[in-house]
């Protein structure tokens, strides 16, 4: 992160997360003493840890139960969901419970690009489905799953790829969309991009992933639950491992922290100092305005 530290995020699926979990956060986040931010992505980050403290931290999230949000990697970030049916008047479905089984079933696998997702148990839309690489949308008869929205600079709204689905039905068709998606998207391509140079168009895509119109489906879903099984939670190795946890130190030859890290308080929490802080040039807070001509 800026200023030479790190981050720290913990999967938190749906969004859902108990008492106790939030407890641990906030102890963990005290004694290394980090700076603590909500997400849009509905997830805690901790921001300002040292190289040499990640595995320590880690160490104790994971004993927590906390498993890695893969923040680093070009992979699922989160499934955003509302509260859904569970406490919303207006819900239709159970969104948080489906947002947690889609999360927990795709995260870890590395794609072209990160992938971002939401679920929403109505057409009110508060988790903001149709603006992800895919979501769903309750509705009463089961679920609408649309596919390559995109936030960013060119956002881009999502398309309807299938209608009115049970939760199993959504799964097979999401294994096979993003299966399809990670076989032949370029790298560093979202899927707003990568179905914009798709001839055909969402017909196309729904004659592939529904149809099977390439014959090729058995074996995307093949692949996919090969993805699946060979999940694995990359700092809990870490934690594990004597070898790979001597990697994590500022100094090859010296196993004292790195202390020439300048900080400084932002609302009663420490963040780096920017450069111009630490040098003391700091422009006025109450800049007097000059008229251009």
């Amino acid at each position: 992160q800026r200023g030479g530290t790190y981050s720290v995020v913990p999967r938190v699926p749906g969004g859902e997360i108990t008492p106790e979990k939030l407890i641990v956060l906030g102890e963990v986040a005290k004694k290394y003493d980090l700076y603590c931010k909500i997400t849009g992505g509905q997830r805690i980050d901790l921001f300002g840890a040292r190289v040499d403290q990640l595995p320590l931290i880690w160490e104790e999230l994971i004993a927590a139960g906390f498993e890695s949000g893969h923040a680093y990697g070009k992979a699922l970030r989160t499934i955003k969901s509302c509260v859904g049916t569970t406490w919303c008047r207006f819900g239709v479905q159970d969104s948080v419970g489906f947002a947690v089984r889609l999360e927990n079933r795709y995260k870890g696998i590395r794609a072209p690009h990160k992938l971002k997702s939401a679920c929403s148990g109505c057409v009110r839309e508060c988790a903001e489905a149709q603006s992800k690489d895919f979501g769903v949308v309750a509705t009463e008869k089961g679920w609408n799953l649309y596919v390559c929205g995109n936030g960013g600079a060119k956002p881009q709204h999502a398309l309807l790829l299938a209608s009115d689905l049970s939760e199993d039905q959504v799964i097979r068709y999401l294994d096979r969309f993003l299966m399809y998606y990670i076989q032949t998207a370029d790298r560093l391509t979202r899927t707003a991009t990568w179905f914009n140079q798709l001839e055909g168009g969402i017909e196309k895509l729904r004659s592939i992933v529904i149809d099977d119109s390439l014959g090729i489906c058995d074996e995307l879903e093949t692949q996919m639950a090969h993805l699946i099984d060979s999940y694995q939670c990359e700092w809990k190795s870490v934690v594990e491992d004597p070898e790979k946890r001597k990697m994590f130190t500022h100094f090859v030859n010296d196993d004292e922290p790195d202390e020439t890290l300048t900080w400084t308080d932002q609302r009663g929490q420490k963040r780096p100092a920017d450069w111009k802080e630490e040098a003391g040039t700091l422009p006025p807070q109450n800049p007097t305005l000059v008229e251009s001509i």
